[in-house]
């Protein structure tokens, strides 16, 4: 459903889903739980400047036009809204990718995680006219090395992240994610691979990394409720005890992605499905054409890659954070 209108009167669009049409045809339909969600708001929009004064700081947002209500139980809510029992919670969790723990996260380029699904592609990837290094993509089905680190936690200065503030805005309220779920596109990826209990995610005493991130192989996948092509693996929270060390010389924001109290970490690597790694022209061939590009030239070195762009997504169990990462499966083509 949609609300299509907020301008007067509050208009709400309903479509029944095929499953919703057969359920009330055979007189069994009945809602028993809803979500909401709000993925077509641009946040950024909230102006406090303005000229106009306060009543008109989220006019940009109210005025937004919204999606229409989709038929397709395929059609899933990406940026849900999170439900809390307690209302007296002064801050929410966010999850954010990584970009700053040296030797073990893995960086973006555009915005974009590469995964190159097989060894060829790895030196390419890696060469000085391309990626240029190693720590800009993942290997395929790689356990070791560089990996899609995640943090949950406060992104806000106006907390010191110290372990005090971490038990009081974080682990008091239950809002520390000791378990995540990872959806990916079971069409091009296989398998995923999360960290192991020996993972650790701190800094020392002079605020120097302490990160150590081991990946395992993650078997237990599923298929995401509602979700099509998708399955889901969980993957473990590992307890992230970065503080602001206020001696010695290097910086919490040297360690972690946020600026306040940090709850937990996760992390993660991809297997591509059997025969996307491999220059073969059968069923897999087909799929860089069908869903992606082949043969470009990504980076002006007179190589070619064929890739396919899918998105993955990490969201934290006790918080219900989310966050959404492309992820550019690339193969080497000549």
């Amino acid at each position: 459903m949609a609300f299509l209108d907020n301008s007067g009167d509050i208009i709400l669009d309903a479509v029944l889903t095929d499953l919703g049409r057969r359920r009330m045809a055979q007189g069994n339909f009945k809602i028993i739980k809803y979500a909401f969600g709000d993925d077509e708001i641009d946040y950024s929009l909230y102006n406090l400047n303005h000229a106009s004064g306060s009543a008109y700081y989220d006019i940009e947002i109210l005025q937004t036009p919204l999606f229409e209500a989709f038929a397709y139980s395929s059609i899933g809510i990406t940026y849900g809204l999170a439900s809390y029992a307690r209302n007296d919670l002064l801050y929410i969790p966010e999850i954010k990718l990584n970009q700053v723990t040296n030797d073990q996260a893995v960086l973006t380029s555009n915005g974009l995680v590469y995964l190159a699904v097989n060894a060829e592609t790895a030196t390419a990837l890696k060469g000085a006219d391309a990626l240029g290094s190693a720590a800009y993509y993942l290997e395929n089905g790689s356990t070791s090395g560089y990996s899609m680190i995640f943090e949950s936690g406060l992104d806000t200065t106006d907390l010191n992240a110290d372990a005090a503030n971490r038990t009081s805005y974080l682990v008091a309220n239950n809002l520390v994610d000791s378990t995540y779920n990872v959806y990916f596109d079971n069409r091009f990826i296989s398998n995923a691979a999360t960290p192991t209990r020996t993972s650790r995610f701190t800094n020392d005493s002079s605020g120097n990394d302490k990160v150590s991130v081991r990946l395992k192989s993650s078997t237990a996948t599923s298929r995401a409720t509602g979700m099509t092509n998708t399955s889901v693996t969980t993957a473990i929270g590992i307890n992230n005890t970065v503080y602001n060390i206020t001696v010695g010389g290097a910086s919490d924001t040297d360690v972690s992605a946020l600026k306040g109290p940090r709850g937990s970490a996760t992390a993660a690597n991809f297997t591509v499905v059997t025969g996307l790694d491999t220059d073969s022209s059968g069923t897999q061939d087909s799929k860089f054409s069908l869903y992606g590009k082949t043969g470009q030239d990504l980076f002006g070195d007179s190589k070619t890659y064929d890739y396919i762009e899918t998105e993955v997504i990490i969201e934290g169990l006790n918080t219900g954070a989310r966050i959404q990462q492309t992820v550019r499966l690339t193969r080497r083509a000549s």
